[in-house]
């Protein structure tokens, strides 16, 4: 029934895919997921979420550096990375603000994912450490947010070719400028990461 498929062996096991240990003689072909496990255990909290955040963003940035065009034409095909890009986007961004009011002791709704709520709520409530230059940034990051919202509103359009009601999320089609997108993101980021979290105990 199955077509056949070239495989490492007739009997795939879980150690062919995962493994738990490091085998210093076996390295070649393997990746370690997460550095912050080998944390001490009282930086291994704060370093898992700081390491999540930057890992996202890394993608991000890789796939930006991806080009669809051979000598000034588009090239469309199926295989686009654009939309898991999009979706890497999205969700870096709800990651970066949830680092932020988490590092400014502002308690995070259980369950939202709106990332111009989550923004809103972290602007609103820090909005008396912000000075004249701090203006400029808040208004680039408004951008980014609004317009990952029109692409991706409740963190499903990018993940999912349909609605749970089995309409389609993209009807027309539209073009993003994922260089730009991932700079912006970038410049959030160091934003974020700057926080001073000594001015919030």
């Amino acid at each position: 029934m199955f077509l056949r498929v070239k495989a490492l062996s007739d009997n795939l096991k879980r150690e062919d895919l995962i493994r738990d240990s490091i085998n210093l003689n076996e390295l070649d072909g393997w990746e370690m997921v997460s550095s912050a496990s080998l944390m001490k255990s009282e930086f291994k909290y704060e370093g898992s979420k700081f390491e999540i955040l930057q890992s996202y963003a890394h993608a991000v940035e890789i796939l930006a550096n991806i080009s669809n065009t051979n000598g000034g034409f588009n090239i469309i095909s199926m295989r686009s990375v654009w939309i898991p890009f999009l979706f890497l986007c999205r969700h870096t961004i709800e990651l970066a603000i949830k680092y932020a009011l988490d590092i400014t002791k502002i308690n995070i709704p259980k369950k939202e994912h709106h990332i111009s709520k989550l923004w809103k709520l972290f602007v609103d409530r820090n909005r008396e450490l912000f000075d004249e230059n701090d203006t400029k940034i808040i208004q680039r990051i408004d951008t980014l947010i609004s317009v990952l919202c029109e692409v991706d509103d409740d963190g499903s359009h990018m993940r999912y070719a349909t609605s749970n009601d089995d309409l389609l999320y993209r009807v027309k089609p539209f073009f993003i400028n994922p260089r730009s997108i991932s700079d912006e993101i970038y410049g959030m980021l160091t934003v974020i990461i700057s926080i001073d979290s000594s001015l919030f105990i």
